[in-house]
Order: structure tokens, then sequence, then C-alpha cells
């Protein structure tokens, strides 16, 4: 599973900017992953989880004993999103 949390701050704290921290989570998964993702918004801790499945390739990579899986809510399964 591939997982990028992601928030915003400033110097007063997280910043409630969904829409904003979605995309930079998009944009750290691009290249990875199949072709679904789950998003998750915990809005009490203004951050953001994104989880793609790993695909088939990149599951062989994985060395043994490393982790494989991710633990916690995972939020409504849809298809990947793109950027233009």
């Amino acid at each position: 599973m591939w997982h990028a949390s992601v928030s915003l701050q400033n110097r007063k704290g997280p910043l409630d900017d969904e829409p904003t921290v979605e995309r930079f989570a998009i944009d750290a998964l691009t290249g990875v992953g199949g072709p679904t993702e789950w998003w998750l918004w915990n809005p009490t801790a203004r951050v953001g989880h994104l989880r793609v499945p790993v695909t088939d390739t990149e599951n062989e990579l994985v060395p043994p004993g490393c982790a494989v899986d991710d633990a916690g809510p995972e939020g409504q399964q849809r298809p990947r999103t793109t950027r233009p």
C-alpha cells in the first residue's frame, strides 16, 4: 500500500484546506500504484490520507521482512484521481 499523509501548516498551526491537501497527496503518489485509491480527511487533525494499492510488479520489489500492511481507516474506495 502506498500511503501519503499530508497537512498544510502556517505559524499558527494546521490549515483547514482539504482540496489543497488532497491535490498534494495525489501529486505525491503520481506514477505508482494501481487503478484505485482511498481518500480520508481527518477534520479534527486537518490531515489527509491517500492510500493506493501496490501493483503486482511493485509488490515483487518489496524485500522479505518489510511491512506489507497499512493500519487505520482508509476512506471510500474510488478510481484513481488524475491531474491535468
